[in-house]
């Protein structure tokens, strides 16, 4: 018979309980309410104005970490964390090109990198060399 949490401590497991970020519609409700209360509120109570952006920060950062946990509960997200790279999640929004280049940057061989800057590198002299002669040629014309 398998021990879930028999064998923990309690202390532990409330700690952990406590410490683990918000279901996500929670984190998103109170991150709208203090975005909303930030605007809503006077210039000249700007006690009230920081403390509603230092929150609005707070629950922002709660809601990536909800997103995370959600993203990394799916099956793309289990094949992630198995290949090492569970920082990466794609979040709610649709997949830029630009994060889905990041990340194949990541994973990319340093040797293969190396490569690739070189043959950049190539491209780019050659290309300069070709378009200065090209201007040569055309300044020597006129």
């Amino acid at each position: 018979m398998p021990l879930m949490h028999a064998d923990r401590d309690p202390d532990t497991l409330l700690v952990e309980e406590m410490l683990a970020p918000p279901p996500l519609d929670q984190a998103r409700s109170s991150l709208e309410y203090w975005e909303r209360r930030r605007v809503m509120l006077p210039l000249y109570r700007r006690g009230a104005r920081r403390e509603a952006k230092e929150m609005a920060a707070r629950w922002q950062l709660r809601v990536e970490a909800a997103e995370r946990i959600r993203f990394e509960c799916t099956l793309l997200g289990r094949m992630l964390r198995a290949l090492g790279v569970s920082g990466v999640w794609l979040g709610r929004e649709r997949v830029g090109k630009r994060r889905l280049l990041f990340f194949a940057w990541a994973v990319v061989p340093p040797r293969l990198k190396l490569v690739a800057g070189g043959v950049a590198a190539i491209w780019l002299i050659v290309a300069l060399t070709v378009g200065g002669a090209v201007l040569f040629a055309l300044s020597s014309a006129l």
